[in-house]
């Protein structure tokens, strides 16, 4: 039934673009952008002629009337437009849900299958009403702001009934949230329900100021009911707000759990990427409906995925991880509002529940590196990690040192996180220990050296760390550390500073908390006079004074991009076939471990070998880039270059042993490298030169990960340098109101 819905969409679909390209084969770009918005612009064109067409057969028509068979025509067809796309919605949603019951049924109780069964019965237009509400955010809605134009339906409550009635709609009746509903009201109804409770100022007050005077209403109402308690007062706004709603709908938090376990179980990689889950997990259905129509490409066939590597094997483990995710949604959500006292509370009520959990689990020992970022406890873990910055914050440090090493002896999870936490407890046993803090400095540093997993950047901070602290004069003949005069040549403590160079700039506007810092460059065309930021600024110096007419701001993304370009098929191609489990995938699972270049060795080795010459180099990027240009990919940033041939012209700029040299560091140091690689790439492709760019103001130092990349550079012999941007007149500038832009 669902795949003959689809067929007959598609159907629908192919004789309406048909039907485009008849009426549009005299255009200049003939017809074939297919978005929403050209359907729209065809469709007024397709309504235009229709209209002339009729005013020339009737011309006894009055013009009102004319107009009015306009609209109307245009109106259908948006209707029958939006009809089509609900339509896909539902089908793609019923095809997922049938394919859970296929293969996934086990994850899901009885009760919750009773709920599908009956979903499945619903009418059409209330499935299609239910889907769109799905992909909306979970609140309360007014029924005035659900309208999908369903051709079909005469009277749209009769498909919000049946969902009200089998309990996937809440109606107004189950609205008990005096704030929720407040907030469905409109800025005039606001006043005059704020009127109606003598809760009005004189001045014109926005909606929420409303909403907080009407919450903290304090004083007691006199009316027919008496004097009011404040349970009573607010029961008597919720039934007086009710009544000037008529009637809202809300899908309930238990049923859209369900359904996003529904969605988290089909797209459980997707989902991972996101940083809203619960909000972004029903628009995975718009981005099937992008792929559809050619907007977006995947680089991995269906038939590929295998539903035996689900990484969830009973609906306890799928029901936990949800339960995981979703209390890190909260997490995240006090982070942002830099709300400490929330996060402390979080801290805990969580702390000793969330230990418990991870001594008590065996699983992840036995699940490859790849798949234990889907079980609940990599999430706790995650989460227990981010706060030991936050009690470091609260100035709670033994507590911070104590919740370090408990998570270090834990070494399953979050490895690449090690190094961060290893320098977290150096710094604070240094800086804040006070009874022999600076010895236990040095020996979680030994400590954390012998790591396999500490790394590049990190590992070049804690040697850093180590010898200023057992340099100090204080510190000769009291910190006990053998292991730096016995290993001295292998830590890294000679890496010399990169050449840096000074480029100055107007400074028209400063706001460093902001991140905003604004110059002005003199366009070299019309001489017209531009404003930029601080990378834009130096590009500009080296396309102007350097003879580099080519540059990127774009950090790490340039160098995965050329480097991932010439291994993309390698990447994409999958030894074992549990490294794919979602279609969405923009990368196999392992991509991000160590185990990625293991698995791989002698054909990434081979590959290398291959980039022996100009030549080959320029076949192969050519080659991929053909074959998988614009697929969705974390591998190859496709926007960073325009064209083939500018891409190309960048390759041309480094020679094949770079090549060679920054592939094999590249894949070796995996994860580890992505940070700290230099802000700009600038080039020549007729004397074929280029040169990577680290840009800082005179105030800002190098982080230890950009070092490690520049001295990496410098190994490989491929130009780069630290570019110190300054400001005419900056001193005086910075003294003035950052809102405040003063031009000469």
């Amino acid at each position: 039934m669902q795949q003959s819905r689809l067929d007959k969409f598609f159907t629908i679909k192919k004789s309406a673009t048909t039907s485009k390209l008849v009426n549009n084969s005299n255009d200049d770009d003939g017809g074939f952008n297919d978005s929403t918005a050209s359907n729209r612009q065809t469709n007024k064109r397709l309504s235009t002629n229709e209209y002339e067409n009729n005013k020339k057969l009737k011309q006894t028509k009055s013009d009102s009337h004319a107009i009015n068979n306009e609209d109307s025509s245009q109106n259908n067809e948006n209707i029958e437009t939006n009809f089509s796309l609900n339509q896909f919605y539902l089908d793609k949603f019923l095809l997922i849900l049938s394919s859970l019951l296929e293969h996934y049924k086990c994850l899901f109780d009885e009760n919750e299958l009773v709920l599908f069964n009956k979903f499945q019965a619903l009418p059409a237009s209330s499935q299609i009403i239910f889907v769109r509400l799905l992909m909306r955010r979970c609140k309360w809605l007014r029924r005035s702001t659900i309208n999908y134009e369903i051709s079909d339906v005469t009277n749209d409550n009769d498909s919000l009934t049946p969902l009200v009635q089998i309990g996937l709609l809440q109606d107004i009746s189950s609205l008990d949230d005096l704030d929720a509903g407040l907030r469905l009201l409109t800025s005039d109804e606001m006043r005059d329900f704020s009127k109606r409770f003598h809760c009005q100022s004189k001045t014109n007050q926005s909606k929420k100021t409303s909403i907080e005077n009407l919450k903290n209403l304090t004083n007691q109402y006199k009316s027919m009911f008496g004097s009011t308690t404040t349970k009573n007062r607010d029961h008597i706004l919720l039934k007086e707000l009710k009544r000037m709603i008529n009637n809202c709908y809300k899908i309930s938090e238990d049923v859209r759990g369900l359904f996003f376990r529904m969605m988290l179980t089909y797209h459980p990689v997707a989902l991972l990427a996101m940083d809203d889950l619960d909000q972004n997990a029903f628009a995975l259905l718009y981005k099937t409906f992008q792929i559809t129509r050619g907007q977006l490409r995947l680089p991995w066939n269906a038939d590929q995925i295998n539903h035996e590597y689900l990484p969830f094997k009973t609906r306890e483990q799928l029901k936990c991880y949800q339960e995981a995710i979703d209390l890190q949604t909260e997490y995240y959500q006090l982070e942002e509002s830099k709300n400490t006292d929330g996060l402390i509370k979080f801290y805990e009520t969580y702390n000793e529940q969330f230990r418990a959990m991870i001594n008590s689990s065996t699983e992840n020992e036995q699940l490859p590196g790849y798949f234990r970022c889907f079980s609940p406890d990599y999430v706790r873990a995650r989460i227990l990690s981010s706060l030991t910055e936050i009690l470091q914050r609260a100035r709670r440090y033994y507590e911070s040192i104590e919740l370090i090493q408990y998570l270090l002896n834990r070494a399953n999870y979050n490895r690449h996180r090690r190094g961060k936490l290893w320098n977290r407890l150096a710094l604070i046993q240094e800086n804040y220990v006070k009874t022999n803090g600076h010895q236990q400095c040095l020996n979680t540093i030994y400590d954390a050296l012998k790591d396999p997993y500490v790394k590049l950047g990190d590992r070049l901070s804690l040697c850093e760390r180590a010898r200023k602290l057992y340099s100090r004069p204080k510190s000769k003949g009291v910190l006990v550390a053998d292991w730096i005069n016995d290993e001295e040549e292998k830590l890294m403590w000679n890496i010399p500073m990169p050449n840096e160079i000074e480029v100055t700039g107007r400074l028209i506007a400063n706001d460093a908390r902001m991140g905003k810092v604004t110059y002005t460059i003199q366009d070299p065309v019309d001489g017209s006079i531009q404003f930029c930021n601080v990378e834009q600024l130096a590009i500009q110096h080296y396309r102007t004074q350097e003879d580099y007419p080519y540059g990127i701001h774009s950090e790490g993304a340039i160098i995965r991009t050329l480097v991932g370009l010439l291994f993309i098929d390698l990447i994409y191609t999958l030894p074992t076939p549990d490294l794919l489990i979602d279609i969405f995938q923009t990368e196999p699972l392992d991509f991000q471990t160590d185990a990625f270049y293991k698995s791989r060795q002698s054909q990434i080795d081979e590959r290398i070998s291959q980039l022996n010459s100009e030549e080959n180099i320029q076949d192969i990027a050519e080659k991929n880039w053909d074959m998988y240009n614009l697929t969705m990919s974390s591998v190859v940033n496709w926007e960073l270059f325009p064209t083939k041939s500018t891409l190309l012209s960048a390759l041309k700029c480094l020679t094949s042993e770079q090549i060679q040299l920054i592939s094999t560091y590249t894949f070796v140091h995996n994860r580890a490298v992505w940070k700290g690689f230099p802000d700009l790439f600038v080039w020549n492709p007729v004397s074929k030169k280029c040169k990577f760019v680290e840009v800082k103001s005179h105030s800002d130092r190098l982080s230890h990960h950009q070092i490690v990349w520049l001295d990496k550079l410098v190994e490989f012999k491929i130009d780069c340098e630290v570019c110190k941007v300054s400001a005419n007149g900056a001193k005086k500038l910075l003294q003035r109101t950052p809102s405040i832009i003063e031009l000469d």
